[in-house]
């Protein structure tokens, strides 16, 4: 698997459980709603910087911060080429103003810190394979053996 398939299935994994929280009957889960709906705009950004920078259309790759609006302001000043012109169109279409006033929202929620393994971020396995935390094998006892 590599990095950007990584980001993407984990943005699907929180997707999945955010609408596990969306269902509560009595509300009291709707923080836990919108830190997984953040965290699924994260890494789907994530997925696609990533994608980009394997491609060696982006300069800068992933880095553990939070700020999905800094990611989408990269995506949006794509170096200029006649390679990137139809990658910009979409990009441009893709985040557009209001989607991008509601990624600044949205990174006003995100937690501050990134751990090796952990229950949120794709990261290396002790083969130094890239996995995501959803993943079947992750949390059971013979993980990375």
């Amino acid at each position: 698997m590599d990095e950007p398939t990584a980001w993407l299935y984990q943005a699907i994994a929180d997707r999945e459980a955010a609408e596990q929280f969306v269902i509560h009957k009595e509300g009291t889960q709707r923080c836990h709603a919108i830190a997984k709906l953040q965290q699924t705009v994260e890494k789907a950004v994530k997925a696609l910087v990533s994608a980009l920078h394997d491609a060696g259309i982006l300069g800068a790759g992933v880095r553990a911060r939070h700020e999905v609006e800094r990611y989408v302001g990269a995506l949006i000043r794509l170096p200029r080429s006649r390679g990137n012109r139809a990658i910009q169109q979409l990009l441009h279409g893709l985040l557009d103003q209001n989607t991008r006033a509601a990624i600044k929202a949205l990174d006003a929620l995100a937690p501050q810190l990134h751990p090796r393994r952990n229950t949120e971020y794709p990261f290396r396995d002790a083969r130094r394979q890239w996995t995501y935390p959803a993943a079947a094998d992750v949390f059971s006892l013979d993980f990375g053996r």
